[in-house]
Formats: C-alpha cells, sequence, structure tokens
C-alpha cells in the first residue's frame, strides 16, 4: 500500500513538472518584449503565470504547434497521447492519483491566458492524426491541423469550435512526392489570403511544396527545390564539396 501511494505522489509530481513545461514553451513563445532604447537587442521576459490555470484537472503533453489568428488569440495543438500513465494517473481505471486530466488537443487562449475553447480528438467524419502537429488559423474562421506520425498524410480543417469541414489526404502510407491527392507528414502549413490558398510545406515523409484551394481543397500546384519535379531518391550525407543538390531533402519546413 505504501509503495502505492509513493507511485501515486511521484505520479502527481510528474504530471505538474510536464504541466509546467508545456505552459513554458508557450510562455517563451508569447513572451512580451522588455523596455529597449533604440538600437538595443530586443529582451524578453517569460510571464510565468500563462496561460491561466486549466480546468477540469486538465494538463498538456508535448506542445506540438502553436499560432496566433487576427483576433490576437494563441492556438495551441498538444499531444495528449505523449503524456505517461503517471502524468495522466487520475484518467486511469482506476486512477492512480489525483493528478491529472490530459486536455483535448486543441486549446485557444486569449491574450490573457484565459481558455476560451477547447476541442479535438477521434471524431464522425474524419480521421485524426497519430502525432499532432501543426496547427494554422484562416482569418475566414477555420482551423487546419496536421500530424507527423508515420501515416500522418493528411491536412483536417474545422470550424473555430472544431466542427470537422474537410480533409486533405488521409491516414494511410504516402503515395509519393509528386502524388495530387495524399500528403507526406505535412510540417506546416500557411494561407494565402488575398488567393484563398493553403501552401503545406510537405513534409517529413515527401520533399516538396505543394498548394490546394481553401475553400475546395482543390488541387493546385506543387514543386521542389528550385522549382523542380519533386522526386523521392535517397540523399547522401551533405558534402561542401559536391554539387548543391537539386532536391530537397527532408524536412520540407516553413
Amino acid at each position: 500500500m505504501a509503495a502505492s501511494h509513493d507511485r501515486a505522489r511521484v505520479g502527481g509530481a510528474l504530471a505538474r513538472v510536464s504541466h509546467a513545461f508545456s505552459i513554458l514553451i508557450a510562455a517563451l513563445t508569447f513572451a512580451l518584449p522588455g523596455a529597449a532604447t533604440a538600437g538595443d537587442v530586443p529582451t524578453f521576459a517569460v510571464d510565468p503565470a500563462w496561460p491561466k490555470p486549466l480546468p477540469n484537472n486538465w494538463i498538456l503533453g508535448q506542445v506540438g504547434g502553436i499560432t496566433v489568428d487576427w483576433q490576437g488569440h494563441i492556438w495551441v495543438i498538444h499531444r495528449p497521447r505523449s503524456l505517461t500513465d503517471d502524468e495522466k494517473g487520475a484518467s486511469l481505471n482506476p486512477p492512480r492519483s489525483k493528478c491529472c486530466v490530459s486536455a483535448p488537443p486543441v486549446l485557444e487562449f486569449d491574450t490573457d491566458g484565459n481558455l476560451l475553447r477547447s476541442w479535438g480528438g477521434l471524431g464522425e467524419g474524419y480521421e485524426w492524426v497519430g502525432r499532432e502537429h501543426g496547427i494554422e488559423v484562416d482569418e475566414r474562421g477555420f482551423v487546419w491541423v496536421g500530424g507527423n506520425a508515420d501515416n500522418d498524410n493528411a491536412i483536417l480543417k474545422f470550424t473555430l469550435d472544431g466542427k470537422f469541414v474537410a480533409q486533405i489526404g488521409k491516414i494511410a502510407p504516402s503515395l509519393g512526392s509528386n502524388d495530387t491527392t495524399q500528403l507526406g507528414k505535412p510540417a506546416e502549413t500557411a494561407i494565402d489570403k488575398e488567393a484563398n490558398e493553403i501552401y503545406v510545406a510537405d513534409g517529413y515523409g515527401n520533399r516538396r511544396v505543394i498548394v490546394f484551394d481553401a475553400s475546395t481543397l482543390a488541387y493546385k500546384r506543387h514543386w521542389g527545390a528550385y522549382g523542380n519535379k519533386p522526386n523521392d531518391d535517397k540523399q547522401g550525407p551533405y558534402d561542401p564539396k559536391a554539387p548543391v543538390a537539386q532536391q530537397f531533402g527532408n524536412p520540407v519546413i516553413a
């Protein structure tokens, strides 16, 4: 019995450390610049109180992406499955400890650190990713999320409230850098508001940039390094004396 209580105490401590570390990542990313005179190097200070404590005994796992929307709200996507049983002990059956429970994968905060919305994970009509990676919010009010597990060859589109809209690609093996229906563990996305297009840095598996219509998700175009047609031939180790490689290596990131 004593050993069980010890494990519970350790589990709770680990969970609190994990939570603090995840919050520190977000705080470092969005820390406000300190006072500086013209010509000085900007300085930054961590706000240890951002965000405010999460409800429902929630904690974050590994943070897989952060973005700021047109309202100045901060969106975080994290990886609930990165939490160990000791860290999420309160969610086990029977509970291992009083702390903690994984938060939903997607969370929206205001600039003061108040939680505004949270959602994500498995649902009807779409395939959720195996390892959450990357998040983008466009000015039309849509949230784009991706993943980089072995078969995470898709991007999902949701409303701000988490209602599924559409999916590019599938959670299935990649079809290579010249296939126009499937992605390859996309690393990042960016929205061209004027053209209403989504650019995908594709990625950890493929070796290209690919563009889709942001409304219809119709394929528009893709290219590899220097505008070349991409290929998936394995590249050797970097050699500074060799000619410049004409293809992207992995990952292709924004």
